[in-house]
């Protein structure tokens, strides 16, 4: 396998902006919990994790620490479409995340739940992190020395700022966004005037908008202390300042507000952090995922319907390329997953198995003497097409195929659980197939039948594939359509695993079931 360069070659630019060794090295990432956190999400903590593991090895007497950071004192703006009791959420539109009901009943706030939900499936993998609220950082005083900067900086910051956006919004506009001491919103309020000596504000409360309204309440407030926040850019500019950021990533949608954020930084009296670019993450049909939309892949799906290693595997890969993931395509990053492990050691520095097995506390069960060629796809195709969800009949199926399978038993085990479940969700909502068969192959699927049944129990699936790929060939048919045919015949599916490999792990009597339905299914 070839070396990981991408993470190297980050480590190499952080140690380059980063000579005095003494001093700490610390990555941040951030988290909005405005809906349930997807991978997208947690992708940010696991590169940053890769790139931090390449600066330890490349420099063994680094310091580094890794924070996490959750923006919870934003306000909600609109209801996800993936979480339940809207009626109990829509009087909070406004509010900060940490101050609205949890829908799910199960915490003290909205983003209680949803922190709850990333640091479950971070702590999964064992990872070390150093997790902060920004509802505990501003209410705590932690970030009151850089509300104070921000203040004493209003003008140069407002010069700065208003230039990025429309002119008729330049003269209203502060980087202070103050809690309604009467309805607890956010977003409903307008600062009315500044007093930089006392760090002080007055705001009214008469921002309504299409989802929430607000209470005409007016005041005067201090800054610090949690009774008010600046606005998000200004807010990531905050958090270099006050923690001394030295490394973090964004998505390519962030670019503009990142350089905004590093002038702001910089005027602060703090240094931009080494930054770095990713593309963004796309849902199977394309689209770019999103927490309050719930495309992608959920990590409450990863948990259940894959193994940890296989998403770690899947982040690898160069983020300055677009990635699509979803349910559909699962079982072939699963696959990938396997095939990257197979026969490669777990030590050799910024190869896969080395980072996969570093940014863990406790490393990933062993893979690097995988020897059984089962894939997770063909066992899958097994278990959809015979609505098999039996792991343990699953794993005899996979033993019969390949007797290498024992010597990985603890990794097929846990293949074949994920495998039962993922087959089981799927079934409950597949709409059936519209196939109209090709007569022209209906002769091939019958000599394809004869074939098989004239076979004993030791059926070669390499042979078996050969042979199908053969009886369009020989015919001067596509055998690319032929196999579309028997898919569609047999599994009720547009497309599907290699066959013959099917057809020798499902076993010859299973696979002539298979078969004589699809005889009958045509009427032959």
């Amino acid at each position: 396998m070839a070396v990981v360069a991408w993470a190297k070659n980050e480590a190499e630019k952080v140690l380059k902006a980063h000579s005095d060794l003494e001093k700490e090295i610390l990555f941040e990432t951030g988290f909005g919990p405005s809906g349930l956190p997807h991978i997208g999400t947690f992708a940010e903590v696991v590169r940053t994790l890769y790139v931090l593991e390449a600066v330890k090895e490349l420099e063994p007497k680094a310091k580094t620490r890794l924070i996490v950071f959750c923006d919870d004192m934003d306000g909600l703006r609109s209801l996800p479409q993936n979480v339940p009791n809207h009626d109990l959420l829509r009087p909070s539109l406004g509010a900060p995340l940490s101050s609205i009901p949890d829908p799910f009943g199960e915490t003290d706030s909205f983003s209680g739940y949803m922190n709850g939900k990333l640091r479950e499936f971070l702590d999964s993998y064992g990872f070390e992190y150093e997790y902060r609220s920004s509802t505990d950082c501003y209410k705590s005083g932690v970030f009151d020395d850089g509300l104070k900067a921000v203040m004493d900086n209003y003008d140069k910051i407002k010069e700065t700022f208003v230039k990025t956006i429309a002119e008729n919004k330049r003269e209203a506009w502060s980087p202070f966004f103050v809690i309604c001491e009467k309805c607890g919103k956010i977003y409903t309020t307008r600062v009315t005037k500044v007093d930089p000596a006392n760090y002080e504000v007055s705001y009214t409360c008469d921002q309504s908008s299409d989802t929430y309204e607000s209470c005409g309440h007016v005041n005067t407030t201090s800054i610090l202390g949690g009774a008010a926040k600046v606005g998000w850019k200004v807010d990531w500019a905050l958090r270099w300042f006050v923690f001394g950021v030295d490394y973090e990533m964004y998505g390519k949608d962030l670019m503009e507000s990142a350089t905004l954020s590093g002038k702001i930084c910089r005027i602060l009296g703090g240094k931009t952090p080494t930054p770095y670019k990713y593309e963004l993450f796309l849902d199977e049909n394309g689209a770019k995922i999103s927490k309050k939309i719930g495309n992608g892949i959920s990590m409450d799906q990863w948990l259940k319907f894959a193994p940890l290693g296989a998403l770690l595997n899947f982040l690898l890969g160069n983020p300055n390329k677009a990635k699509k993931m979803g349910m559909p395509i699962l079982p072939r990053l699963v696959d990938e997953y396997l095939q990257a492990m197979r026969g490669e050691a777990s030590d050799v520095a910024f190869e896969p198995a080395w980072f996969l097995n570093r940014v863990r506390k406790k490393p990933l069960s062993s893979v690097k003497e995988l020897t059984a060629e089962v894939g997770f796809s063909l066992l899958y195709n097994v278990a959809e097409a015979v609505n098999l969800y039996d792991p343990d009949m699953l794993f005899d199926y996979a033993f019969k195929y390949d007797g290498r399978v024992e010597e990985d038993n603890d990794l097929y085990r846990e293949l074949v659980g994920k495998v039962a479940a993922l087959a089981k969700e799927v079934n409950k909502s597949k709409a059936p197939f519209d196939f109209t068969p090709d007569e022209q192959f209906i002769p091939l699927f019958s000599e394809l039948v004869t074939h098989i049944e004239s076979l004993g129990e030791d059926m070669k699936g390499d042979e078996l594939q050969t042979k199908i790929f053969s009886l369009a060939k020989d015919q001067e048919l596509n055998p690319k359509d032929f196999f579309a045919f028997l898919y569609g015949l047999i599994l009720n599916k547009s497309q599907g695993p290699k066959l013959g490999p099917f057809f020798a792990l499902m076993g010859k009597d299973e696979s002539m079931k298979l078969l004589k339905k699809g005889l009958s299914r045509l009427g032959v």
